[in-house]
């Protein structure tokens, strides 16, 4: 309730995922603002673009490109477009939001597990479950094989 920023917009909802009717039955602001599409010159959708950086002309930063999953529009801003160009990388072809999502999609639950630790079998809790290809050692044995 003391939050400036609304919930479906704060981090907390990336750990802590809850509807708009949850989140307003429990007090907490929510953000209901359309994005707003600043004027540009044209929309191109993003399976149009040249794949390499080099074919890529420096008026894509007046551009508007539409989202391969969403279809949302978004832009390049001029530090992304000289970091692509810096790094030789494509332009996303998918909007910056989805690409936060599937990144939060891909990160360890919130979850403890037991599991024995793979390099001594001492028992410990992990986020990571048993199963898993990941190896995961306990502190000793991490701390042993870094320092």
């Amino acid at each position: 309730s003391l939050s400036p920023i609304p919930y479906n917009i704060s981090v907390a909802n990336d750990f802590f995922p809850l509807t708009k009717d949850e989140a307003r039955a429990q007090g907490f602001s929510w953000s209901d603002a359309e994005e707003e599409v600043s004027t540009v010159e044209k929309i191109i959708p993003t399976n149009m673009l040249p794949e390499s950086i080099d074919d890529i002309p420096d008026d894509i930063l007046n551009w508007a490109l539409t989202c391969e999953k969403s279809k949302r529009p978004f832009r390049i801003i001029p530090l992304e477009l000289k970091l692509l160009r810096q790094m030789q990388l494509p332009v996303p072809r998918i909007h910056p939001d989805e690409r936060y999502l599937a990144r939060m999609h891909r990160r360890n639950p919130l979850q403890i597990h037991s599991r024995d630790c793979s390099k001594c079998s001492k028992h410990m809790e992990t986020t990571y479950p048993p199963g898993r290809e990941e190896v995961v050692w306990c502190e000793k044995c991490y701390l042993s094989e870094v320092y």
